[in-house]
Parts: structure tokens; sequence; C-alpha cells
């Protein structure tokens, strides 16, 4: 899944490099999105000491979008961190992903903030998703500033 990552992102192909070791500590993980064994996607995720994860690299192929592919892994995700014990699940979206941020409103995901990736060269929104439904935002933002260089919160 990781090279299909690349082709897709590749920029990410230094990154992934420089950051090999996380890949095989299982620090950060490419997931197979799959329907019926055939793969309809991937989706990567960053597990940080933080007590949060960071999803990123939502990706559904084109023929397969439209399905509820992504909304599914997210729902299994967020299951599987609720299971270990984390906090919070973070992930972002370009502002004008309308579809996305849609999906994270019936989901329940706070949208909390933005930021500009500087790769892309675009404006994302940050969201949060409380899995301990704590509601302490002030932590939910310090969490953000951490993992999101440039956030600023809503």
């Amino acid at each position: 899944m990781t090279e299909e990552f690349i082709e897709e992102y590749p920029y990410y192909s230094t990154w992934i490099e420089k950051n090999e070791a996380t890949f095989k500590d299982g620090t950060r993980v490419v997931y197979e999105l799959n329907d019926n064994e055939k793969t309809v996607g991937y989706m990567m995720v960053h597990f940080s000491t933080a007590n949060c994860a960071k999803i990123n690299g939502i990706y559904v192929f084109p023929d397969c979008q439209k399905r509820g592919y992504a909304k599914e892994a997210l729902l299994q995700v967020l299951e599987e961190l609720r299971k270990q014990n984390y906090d919070y699940a973070f992930i972002q979206t370009r502002t004008h992903n309308k579809i996305v941020v849609h999906m994270f409103d019936t989901l329940d995901f706070d949208v909390i903030g933005q930021n500009y990736h500087k790769i892309e060269k675009q404006p994302n929104w940050v969201a949060v998703y409380d899995l301990k439904k704590k509601r302490n935002f002030d932590e939910m933002y310090a969490l953000a500033a951490q993992l999101y260089p440039g956030f600023s919160k809503n």
C-alpha cells in the first residue's frame, strides 16, 4: 500500500524514506481499504505517544468513490482507537472538500481550526473526534498545534 500511496502523493516518497523506521515499528501504518478482496483505496494513520492518532491520506480510487468506503473505514479506525484507549483522533482535509467536511459532521467530528499545508500549498480544516467525550477543547487545540504546523483554532 505504501507504493500506491507514494504514487498518489509523490512528494511523500522522501518523507516516507526519512520516516521508514516509524513504518517498520508500526507508529505509522498505511491500511488497505477492501471490498470483497478488491482494493478500493487506502488510509494512513499515525499513532502518537500523546494518546491521539492522526488520520491522513484517506484515498478511495475514483471508480470506487461515493459508495461509503471512506466513512466505513473511518468508523472502523475510530472503534479500534477507542478499544486501544486513545483519547482523540485528528484528521484534516482541504477547505474546499465539502464532501469530507459533511462526513466529519455526520460522524461527530469537531472542526476546530485550520492549517496551511506547505507542500500541497492549500489550506486545510483540522477536525478531531473525541473518543472519550471529554470535551476538553483546550487539550484538543494544544494537541492540534503539535500535530499540524501553523494550526490556528476557529
